[in-house]
């Protein structure tokens, strides 16, 4: 196995956000997201604000495909785009098969990422969300920690030398 990221952000089709519903559907993403990814192995951060779902999926290759694949085929949420899916030599978050950060946590680290007041992912690059969701998980003191999966050590394939 060798691990791989995956970084995607999609909009939220959930109508009625303020809906009860809507948090039951939301409870229901989440919980489903914790027991697919730790049977798994995969682990990442799932960051909402009621228009846009801006999630890190971290894992073997074919693991974390799966799990987009799936995400990608939920109609709760649409216009999926991905900023990242490459090779890694670490997971960035080894403790989560699922983080879930719901609302805006400090305004300083949202001014530091964003260039609106608006939370907008279309407007961020894979590296800059990857640092905004790991920077508002440490200061979240209500971020969700879910259970932690059983994470292999990463094997990145080398490149055979030519001889």
């Amino acid at each position: 196995m060798y691990l791989f990221r995956l970084i995607y952000y999609s909009k939220n089709a959930i109508v009625g956000s303020q809906d009860p519903h809507f948090r039951a559907d939301l409870k229901n993403i989440l919980e489903r997201a914790k027991t697919n990814n730790m049977a798994n192995g995969v682990t990442g951060a799932l960051l909402f604000n009621q228009t846009y779902f801006a999630q890190v999926l971290e894992g073997d290759r074919k693991a974390v495909t799966e799990t987009f694949c799936r995400i990608a085929a939920d109609p709760r949420h649409t216009d999926h785009v991905i900023l990242e899916a490459r090779p890694i030599a670490r997971r960035r978050f080894s403790d989560w098969s699922m983080c879930f950060v719901g609302q805006p946590v400090a305004e300083e680290i949202h001014r530091r990422y964003c260039i609106s007041n608006e939370f907008l992912p279309m407007k961020m690059s894979a590296e800059s969300l990857l640092g905004f969701m790991e920077e508002l998980i440490q200061a979240a003191p209500q971020a969700v920690r879910t259970n932690r999966p059983k994470v292999q050590t990463a094997h990145i394939p080398r490149p055979k030398a030519h001889v």
